[in-house]
């Protein structure tokens, strides 16, 4: 399975003004939605979409979306354990990263799944532990 991080979704489904990153994330994410390729998002992914939108309209628009194309992963007690000991390692080794995305990463790699981010912070986690990153 293709699990997405929120710096691809939000991209996706949020931003109003494509550029040309955009519009080639969009193109991706609908033919891999076509494709029936397996996919899916930590639940944490979820609420970080959702979180911000004003609309209520907007709100349910893009819930009903995600819930409708995309497994929930829920993480258990040994991933946020486990991302506790990640971004321990990640801090020992000089790098800074989050909390949030150390648990994305152990949620990824528990299941054995691959992860399609374009936030850096990623590449620095894949350089610790085996995180298997998709490129498109």
């Amino acid at each position: 399975m293709i699990l997405f991080d929120t710096s691809v979704l939000s991209r996706v489904f949020r931003r109003t003004a494509a550029g040309s990153e955009e519009k080639s994330l969009r193109l991706k994410v609908d033919a891999m939605l076509k494709e029936d390729v397996p996919l899916g998002i930590p639940v944490l992914v979820l609420q970080e979409l959702l979180t911000g939108i004003r609309s209520e309209q907007q709100f349910a628009e893009l819930q009903s979306t995600l819930l409708g194309s995309f497994e929930i992963i829920h993480p258990d007690t040994d991933n946020y354990v486990e991302a506790a000991r990640l971004q321990n390692k990640c801090i020992a080794k000089g790098f800074n990263v989050s909390g949030p995305d150390c648990l994305i990463a152990t949620v990824t790699i528990s299941e054995g799944h691959e992860l399609f981010a374009i936030d850096r912070d990623f590449q620095t986690i894949a350089r610790i532990v085996p995180l298997k990153l998709y490129l498109p």
